[in-house]
């Protein structure tokens, strides 16, 4: 018993080394069983088709749309504003003869006719101090700082995209390795099973228990790791946008070593600074905020403008009277030019905008500080974590071919009848363990890498 569950204990660390799958597959929504084709994608095609489907990435495209119309708003500013106002309406009789040649005091109103009058004023603004350019600049700012958005955007469903297509592979080989140990736990089975049956000298009934413990449990990994698969595809799929129901597999039928090395870690901190997106987008949100800043203070100062001012009015039941004292707002016509200065004041307000403005774009000096500080580190950390995978693939290397030598000897000695069930265990387990430190190795540089182009902004750069 004691050495059944020694043997019980040691088969746990099959399964430990197995169910990690769960963790790195992410999760989905379930998907129908029906038989139907699998479509193979490779991992530049799910990377197309994942960027050309999130929805994450068009909202982003959207608020470029979105300061593309500030920018249409600010240069509108700049050109003249005409207003036209239209009126028309009852009007009171006047004729020339009450104010000819006295004025009549005694003269009675009545409203036997209809008037119609046109004003029409062109304003055009000449000197602003400097808010409608700030405007401008502002604008012209977040428009470059949305498309960096975007572009952040892409660089993000591109590495999930990398995460769940190498999950997907890996998947697929930690059901392998399943396989791979269960057949042999099949075959010792047998053969203990033969020598039980044939009445060798060798035969022990405990080992045979022991034996089929193990297949259980080899039994049930293959069950989980046929559930990771699934969940796997469909996690992909959804983040492809595909139609539900589509069943997908990677192009990949092992995960490998990534070839490619990145460039000095020197190098790709200057990289990081060069082409991260979010540099960019910091970069331009500043000159964004400063020049709303400049705006705000500008509204401090007057506003002058030139204009043109005409009137057109007439009634059917008023003289018109050519005289320039006296104006007739139902029968009258004019036009002038000007120039004019506004200038508003208030007892705060401004003041307050322009804080709340400053405040802004201090946030926002905030936000970079902490990007200048913590996108190095993220720099750093993802190529440790690439040069510990490299490192760790080569050492597994080397303890899988002991492990699977070491199988392969144990099932041979058990099969002789020179050998314990427990030596094929105790093997089975340690080569379960390293082969799947040997595959989470691979994955794990996989996705390093990815992580050392997302953190420099090379996964955009043809890299």
């Amino acid at each position: 018993m004691k050495a059944q569950r020694s043997m019980l204990g040691r088969s746990g660390l099959v399964v430990l080394a197995l169910v990690a799958a769960v963790c790195l597959c992410g999760s989905a929504f379930a998907q129908g069983t029906a038989q139907q084709a699998v479509t193979v994608y490779t991992l530049d095609e799910c990377i197309r088709k994942a960027v050309a489907a999130s929805p994450e990435i068009g909202e982003a495209r959207y608020d470029v749309a979105v300061y593309k119309a500030k920018k249409e708003q600010a240069d509108g500013a700049a050109y003249p504003q005409i207003e036209a106002l239209a009126l028309a309406g009852p009007s009171p009789e006047a004729r020339r003869e009450d104010i000819s040649p006295f004025i009549q005091t005694d003269v009675g109103t009545r409203i036997n006719g209809i008037f119609g009058r046109a004003d029409i004023q062109l304003i055009q603004p000449v000197y602003t101090f400097g808010r409608i350019s700030s405007y401008k600049e502002a604008a012209e700012s977040g428009i470059r700082a949305a498309e960096s958005g975007a572009a952040k955007k892409t660089s993000d469903i591109i590495l999930r995209t990398k995460q769940l297509y190498y999950s997907l592979v890996l998947a697929k080989d930690f059901k392998n390795l399943v396989l791979e140990v269960k057949d042999d736990l099949d075959h010792a089975v047998k053969n203990a099973q033969k020598q039980i049956d044939t009445g060798s000298p060798y035969a022990d009934e405990m080992n045979l228990f022991k034996l089929r413990t193990f297949l259980g449990e080899a039994n049930r990994n293959l069950n989980e790791a046929e559930k990771n698969i699934a969940l796997a595809r469909d996690a992909l799929a959804t983040s492809m946008g595909l139609p539900r129901g589509t069943i997908l597999d990677a192009a990949d039928s092992s995960i490998s070593p990534e070839a490619r090395k990145p460039g000095g870690l020197q190098d790709m901190m200057t990289a990081a600074t060069l082409y991260r997106a979010e540099m960019a987008q910091l970069k331009e949100g500043l000159q964004a905020r400063q020049a709303l800043v400049d705006a705000e203070k500008s509204s401090r100062y007057p506003m002058l403008f030139a204009g043109l001012k005409g009137v057109l009015s007439g009634a059917t039941n008023r003289d018109r009277i050519k005289n320039p004292y006296i104006n007739d707002a139902f029968s009258s016509s004019y036009g002038a030019a000007f120039l004019g200065a506004r200038w508003s004041f208030d007892f705060g307000t401004t003041k307050g905008r322009i804080s709340e403005a400053q405040a802004e774009y201090n946030k926002l000096v905030e936000k970079k500080r902490f990007a200048d500080e913590a996108i190095p580190l993220q720099v750093r950390k993802a190529y440790l974590e690439y040069d510990e995978a490299s490192k760790s693939i080569a050492d597994t290397d080397v303890a899988v071919q002991s492990a699977k030598k070491w199988l392969v000897t144990a099932v041979a000695n058990f099969d002789v009848g020179v050998g314990d069930a427990k030596d094929v265990g105790d093997a089975a387990a340690a080569y379960a363990m390293v082969k799947a430190n040997n595959l989470k190795s691979k994955y794990n540089q996989r996705m390093s890498y990815s992580n050392i182009l997302y953190a420099t902004g090379l996964d955009q750069q043809g890299k």
